[in-house]
């Protein structure tokens, strides 16, 4: 019905378009029991990609690469979910900051509501850094972006948590705790990437450590340089 394409009795879908063949305009029946197929379909899809992406560091990149693109949700609609689930979480999270401690309320401010949106502008950039580190095995460009998607969705993800809990803590006047675990969501970032990268790249501990430590260094100076570049533009504005 789509594109006009002949088809045979036993055919579920078109060979040609890839549209069902099942008419769902039928009933309304027929109509919901299609809807909520293709919703949770992808909700489950959303439960078995976030297990890896969390604890599973470079597994879901691998799998991408290797064709394995059914199971999971793509890279590119996995970022922009999170996306989006992020900033409505930072929207309803708004407004609380007189609770805290003037240094933290910056802090809170800084990771919650400034390094989200320069990632949409720096993950390109990420992905050439990587691009460039592992420019001898003359792997596509996409390859280094689907990491780097993976990447700052978990980036997305525990910083989501980091607010959630700042917001707990700061109901209880707990800011030194605060410090602590913002500290800790450091060091996070930083274990989750060097996995990452030894896994999807499968290399040995010492060029996977140099090459960590190669990203961390040039992708740190790009966000200082772009910081202080939105500062000075902003301090002039």
């Amino acid at each position: 019905m789509n594109c006009g394409s002949p088809l045979r009795a036993q055919d579920q879908y078109c060979s040609h378009c890839g549209q069902e063949t099942r008419n769902t305009t039928e009933s309304f029946g027929e109509f919901l029991k299609h809807f909520l197929s293709d919703y949770f379909t992808f909700d489950s899809k959303i439960l078995r990609s976030f297990k890896p992406l969390l604890f599973r560091p470079g597994f879901l990149t691998n799998e991408f690469l290797q064709g394995k693109r059914v199971t999971y949700i793509p890279p590119l609609r996995m970022y922009i979910f999170i996306s989006i689930v992020f900033f409505l979480a930072l929207s309803l999270l708004g407004g609380n900051e007189n609770e805290l401690a003037s240094e933290q309320a910056f802090w809170d401010q800084f990771f919650g509501a400034y390094l989200p949106k320069v990632f949409f502008i720096l993950l390109p950039i990420f992905a050439f850094l990587l691009w460039l580190l592992y420019i001898r095995r003359k792997s596509s460009f996409i390859r280094h972006f689907v990491f780097a998607l993976h990447f700052h969705s978990f980036l997305f993800i525990v910083t989501l948590f980091y607010l959630l809990l700042s917001e707990l803590l700061a109901q209880f006047n707990l800011i030194g705790i605060n410090q602590v675990v913002s500290s800790i969501l450091v060091l996070v970032f930083m274990v989750y990437l060097f996995f990452g990268m030894r896994t999807s790249y499968s290399q040995g501990i010492g060029k996977t450590l140099l090459k960590f430590f190669l990203l961390i260094l040039s992708y740190g100076g790009v966000l200082f340089l772009f910081t202080a570049a939105t500062l000075l533009f902003l301090s002039q504005s």
